[in-house]
């Protein structure tokens, strides 16, 4: 046995503690300001007690730092006592988020936790009482357990903790499989099955202490089995039992982050042609506004430049194009948003065109509408899509006379855009086709532009590049 303990050591290993020590007490820095906001919150606390545990545990092991507290101490075994108290505590705080984390806030949940926490600070006294009544004055780093098996009170030290273990990670397990059959959520499927997968080799870890004790009960020598089979066991289910409750909640939030970048990058193109109609550019805002921050900023952008457009859009203008873009072959959830972004353009041709005012001086820009214009005698050539007819153009309609009273606030539209702007169609667009329109934009711009042009020939307006 002696060469399986040189060649397979990683109880002795400073690394396989550190590594876990350092990810969990990470993770417990960063929780630490959201649980000094949202105190209240009992998963928030369990998941930060159990951080905050796992990572003291960790920070212990090592047997050079197990030599380290019995030295500060001054007594032999100390840390033993030390551990076994804190993994104990770690075994409630896990039964303590599982419930929580499970069942909705009632009496009954306030019970059940309170008899774990009641349960487990029993047994700690237990191990307290047991390690001051016991003779423990020969310091054993790697071989505690056995090296006391047949120690009055030392026994009973030893077996009070396994046994506490052993019934976290059956009543654990059991929770967790009738609880995975009611979860539809991925990452708390995942958070689940890693759980249930960290338990059974917690069970591990303590069957094989438990028989290398008995063992010795029975005058055998199976100590390997405690001090070098049973402890990477162990390491494994701390490690899997902390990432399956951060990925449980971090998991829906680091999608939720991903989500809205996903929208926020999505957006932009619609975003940056709303910033040609004036609308103002979302102010910077730095990476600790954080990404809900920044979609709502440009979503408001968009909207001040829809509200801008929104006597320029037409319900009928986006209806035509919608059944144009099907004709020519797009799926209606594309066409929608190739009818939307048409709709858009022609709006910011139509604000432009309204804005230019009418005909001056030689030189000052002139009047679109007048005689001398190109569309005067006719529509310019507009390529057409292949296989989608051209529609007719829209009649004129007379000009609108303002209320009595109100006063000119602007640059009228033309004619014609006025009617598209009055007509019996809805003028705004949808949040949810914002995306779909970002989307054309992006993708089916050669789509969109023959479209363009066509309504904008077809209304007798000037499209701009």
């Amino acid at each position: 046995m002696t060469g399986l303990g040189r060649h397979w050591d990683m109880a002795g290993s400073f690394a396989a503690y550190a590594i876990p020590a350092v990810l969990m007490a990470v993770a417990f820095v960063i929780k630490l300001p959201l649980l000094r906001r949202a105190w209240q919150d009992p998963i928030l606390r369990a998941t930060a007690l159990l951080l905050g545990i796992g990572a003291l545990i960790f920070a212990s092991l090592p047997p050079g730092n197990l030599h380290r507290i019995n030295e500060a101490t001054g007594v032999p075994n100390f840390a033993g006592v030390w551990v076994y108290s804190l993994l104990t505590a770690y075994c409630g705080a896990c039964l303590w988020l599982i419930i929580t984390w499970r069942e909705p806030p009632s009496a009954v949940r306030r019970r059940r936790t309170r008899l774990v926490w009641i349960a487990y600070a029993v047994i700690i006294v237990g191990l307290w009482v047991t390690f001051a009544l016991g003779d423990h004055h020969v310091e054993r780093l790697r071989d505690l357990d056995t090296y006391y098996a047949n120690t009055p009170w030392m026994r009973e030290h030893t077996m009070l903790y396994l046994v506490a273990h052993m019934v976290s990670a059956v009543v654990a397990a059991a929770i967790l499989w009738a609880w995975f059959q009611e979860v539809a959520d991925k990452w708390l499927r995942r958070a689940v099955v890693c759980l249930q997968v960290a338990y059974a080799l917690g069970f591990i870890f303590d069957v094989a202490k438990v028989a290398a004790i008995v063992a010795r009960w029975a005058g055998r020598d199976w100590d390997y089995l405690s001090t070098y089979v049973a402890p990477p066991f162990a390491i494994a289910e701390a490690f899997l039992v902390s990432v399956g409750f951060i990925a449980g909640q971090a998991g829906p939030y680091c999608d939720e982050r991903r989500r809205l970048w996903r929208t926020h990058r999505s957006l932009e193109p619609l975003w940056r042609e709303m910033l040609t109609v004036g609308a103002s550019p979302a102010p910077a805002t730095g990476r600790v506004s954080g990404a809900e921050l920044r979609l709502e900023l440009r979503r408001a952008a968009i909207n001040d430049g829809l509200l801008r457009l929104s006597p320029y859009l037409s319900g009928a203008r986006r209806e035509r194009a919608r059944r144009q873009a099907v004709a020519a072959g797009h799926t209606e959830c594309t066409a929608r948003g190739i009818a939307g972004a048409v709709d858009i353009l022609v709006a910011v041709d139509a604000l432009r065109t309204a804005a230019r005012g009418p005909a001056g001086p030689a030189g000052q820009t002139h009047d679109p509408y007048a005689s001398d214009t190109p569309y005067a005698s006719g529509t310019p050539d507009v390529p057409d899509l292949p296989g989608v007819p051209d529609l007719p153009d829209v009649p004129d309609t007379p000009d609108v006379p303002d209320l009595p009273g109100v006063p000119d606030t602007g640059p009228h539209p033309h004619p014609q855009v006025r009617h598209a702007a009055h007509d019996d169609s809805p003028t705004d667009l949808p949040d949810r086709e914002l995306e779909s329109v970002a989307y054309a934009l992006r993708v089916h711009s050669p789509v969109v532009e023959t479209l363009r042009r066509q309504a904008a020939a077809t209304e007798g307006l000037i499209t701009h590049a």
